[in-house]
């Protein structure tokens, strides 16, 4: 299909849990508007539909960070890959090289629904990667097996979002898993800008902490790169 955030925003009174998954995007979409296409049966390429209106709108932030969470873990549990965070919810590698493993673009689709879309590089060869800041499960060493962690994310979702619904959002695993904190980073904001400064860390909200100089800038939103790649 073309995209999988596309056919699900069709259906937003489907029951939460509702999960479409693709064997192909032909035009799946990205953060910022960015678009790509995946080849055959090569990764996970799925959206998860949510209801969050039982929780104050402003708390939805978090959605992206909760949802890289559950993704990190159901890589682990079902892949046997240990992986990072890129501020907001960036999978990638660990090390000083940090490699693109996946991405999450979150949706809100009508009055009360979300979309949590989700793209994963499974078996990827290194010919077949976009670019050469991606990576996939199988080049990081882990098992690239598509249903096994299908079925984990069911699972680790399900924990992570219950987490966040019970008024405790999971600030410390997010903390612990984000490698941004710490690293020089230049930030495309929304309206063009670039801030360059160091990420001191994660606030509570969710939103990422940059030091300029004396300054210590809030950001909710924009493109981050780590000096490092």
């Amino acid at each position: 299909m073309d995209s999988t955030n596309r056919l699900l925003a069709e259906r937003p009174d489907s029951p939460e849990g509702t999960t479409i998954v693709a064997e192909i995007q032909t035009a799946g979409r990205g953060r910022l508007g960015r678009t790509w296409e995946s080849p055959w049966g090569s990764g996970v390429w799925m959206s998860v539909l949510v209801h969050p209106a039982d929780q104050p709108r402003a708390s939805w932030a978090w959605l992206p960070l909760v949802t890289a969470l559950a993704v990190r873990d159901a890589l682990a549990l079902a892949c046997d890959l240990d992986c990072g965070l890129k501020w907001p919810n960036d999978l990638v590698s660990g090390g000083d090289q940090v490699r693109k493993l996946g991405g999450i673009l979150v949706e809100v689709v009508g009055a009360d629904a979300v979309i949590l879309g989700i793209g994963i590089n499974m078996s990827l060869l290194s010919e077949e990667l976009p670019t050469p800041a991606a990576t996939s499960v199988l080049r990081e060493g882990g098992t690239p097996d598509r249903e096994a962690f299908i079925v984990a994310l069911q699972g680790t979702l399900e924990s992570r979002l219950r987490q966040w619904r019970s008024g405790q959002p999971p600030l410390a695993d997010y903390r612990s898993a984000c490698v941004t904190i710490g690293r020089q980073v230049s930030v495309r904001l929304p309206d063009g800008s670039e801030l360059v400064g160091l990420a001191e860390g994660v606030a509570d909200d969710g939103r990422l902490m940059v030091r300029e100089g004396a300054n210590t800038v809030i950001v909710a939103a924009g493109d981050v790169i780590h000096a490092t790649i």
